[in-house]
């Protein structure tokens, strides 16, 4: 980012950020500061969206009112409200995971546990921050006072679906349109597998490398199985993506590749989220490839990636038998401010 100058500039954003994260680390205790506030440091790099009885950071159940109300408004600064509604209905499917679960397992899920992490001091050259919990994962790094990374940035639902409750429903609609409206010969290029692999490709590592293999089984569906063999068809290469490239779709199915493209876009504020896809459009949308594994019906085990040199989207379906979805946006040179660091050292650093 940092050769694009005044380009991938987002100062409203960055100050609505900066204002929300000070309010809220004001509003907190001594003891409530030491849960929260780290280094701005390679802890920022931990991400992770598992369940767990115990995470790092400061729960949201640790909060009385109006603090929770202050860490709300900060989730906001880095939301569309589109994808805000979408956090917080991840957050109430914990109530029906809970009530789905058997035994001890109930545990597991609670809505209370999503923890705030905040790295540095807001308002500093460079300082950064997390809201994270069970199939949610939004962090962003501020530099400059201007610009702002926003990835990586997770969403999931376990189930996909129940009653009312289906916050990505309209990433699941997407690919499936995209991949059942290519034709015989474009199908042979998009569907590398006929497997999906059990989670994302690229995991959680904190750092995006060459080469990313997904994990051969999700441990508690011993079941699902990937060979070696199969890792390596799915795999994540950087230098060369695998599937149908932007430029062999039609008009229409390259719009659907668009679209499916700005959803995962549009879950940021409008002003990061035009920046973000302007950048895209500069490199060029037709160099953007679509990759596809596993059923191609609603229901059946499914994933897929969009990936460019500053994009991997992965959206799989695989775990439950298809019914518990992770969907995740990444850049692969500027997860947690990389090339917006690079540029602040660049600048100041010299």
């Amino acid at each position: 980012m940092g050769n694009n100058g005044e380009r991938l500039e987002v100062p409203e954003t960055a100050g609505r950020m900066t204002a929300a994260a000070s309010a809220f680390v004001g509003a907190l205790t001594a003891e409530q500061r030491k849960q929260a506030c780290y280094p701005f440091g390679e802890e920022r790099r931990s991400w992770s969206f598992l369940p767990a009885r115990d995470r790092d950071g400061l729960p949201i159940g640790a909060l009385d009112e109006g603090q929770r109300r202050l860490g709300h408004e900060l989730i906001v600064t880095g939301t569309s409200m589109p994808a805000y509604t979408k956090v917080v209905s991840v957050m109430a499917m914990e109530h029906v995971l809970r009530a789905l679960s058997p035994g001890t397992a109930k545990d597991l899920f609670n809505p209370e546990r999503y923890c705030f992490k905040v790295f540095g001091t807001p308002g500093e050259r460079a300082w950064g921050w997390q809201f994270a919990g069970h199939h949610v994962s939004l962090n962003f790094t501020v530099a400059d006072g201007r610009h702002v990374s926003p990835t990586p940035c997770l969403l999931g639902s376990q189930p996909a679906s129940f009653g009312l409750l289906a916050p990505l429903a309209d990433d699941e609609e997407l690919g499936f349109r995209l991949v059942n409206s290519l034709d015989a010969t474009q199908r042979r290029a998009a569907i590398i597998h006929h497997r999906s692999p059990p989670d994302l490709a690229a995991r959680m590592v904190p750092r995006l490398g060459g080469t990313e293999r997904p994990d051969p089984v999700f441990a508690p569906e011993p079941d699902y199985v990937l060979s070696d063999d199969e890792r390596d068809i799915l795999s994540y290469v950087r230098s060369s993506p695998k599937g149908i490239p932007g430029s062999s779709l039609s008009r229409v199915q390259f719009d659907s590749l668009t679209e499916l493209v700005g959803g995962f876009a549009r879950r940021l504020p409008d002003e990061v989220a035009g920046v973000q896809l302007h950048e895209l459009e500069r490199m060029g949308m037709d160099n953007l490839t679509f990759a596809w594994a596993g059923g191609t019906s609603p229901g059946e085990r499914h994933y897929y990636r969009v990936q460019g040199p500053t994009l991997l989207i992965e959206h799989d379906n695989t775990q439950g038998n298809g019914n518990h979805i992770h969907s995740a946006w990444r850049n692969p040179v500027d997860d947690f401010g990389d090339d917006v660091l690079a540029a602040h050292y660049r600048e100041h650093h010299a």
